[in-house]
């Protein structure tokens, strides 16, 4: 599976304030070559620090190395984005 084939989507499906920051679901739908080959949901945290995807649901989506990593990269740049507007979303 070529890295430079894989297109990503996220929607944004719960947010939760957790003790130390949020916990954020997403939505993550993988095409490769305009096939879907995972939809499913990764769970993100987000803190003061920084913003950090489950590793176990990255795995879970690809068993490649590089897409997981872009995986991760992506969803962390989806997340910046929303920074401003996630606390408004928590329950």
């Amino acid at each position: 599976m070529n890295q430079d084939d894989v297109k990503f989507r996220f929607e944004l499906i719960e947010v939760t304030k957790i003790e130390r920051g949020y916990l954020i679901s997403v939505e993550v739908q993988i095409r490769w070559l305009k096939e879907i080959v995972y939809l499913g949901v990764v769970d993100v945290e987000m803190n003061d620090i920084g913003i950090f995807p489950s590793p176990a649901h990255l795995a879970a989506a690809s068993p490649y190395k590089g897409i997981r990593g872009k995986l991760g990269a992506e969803m962390k740049r989806y997340i910046k984005i929303q920074k401003k507007f996630i606390p408004e979303l928590a329950e």
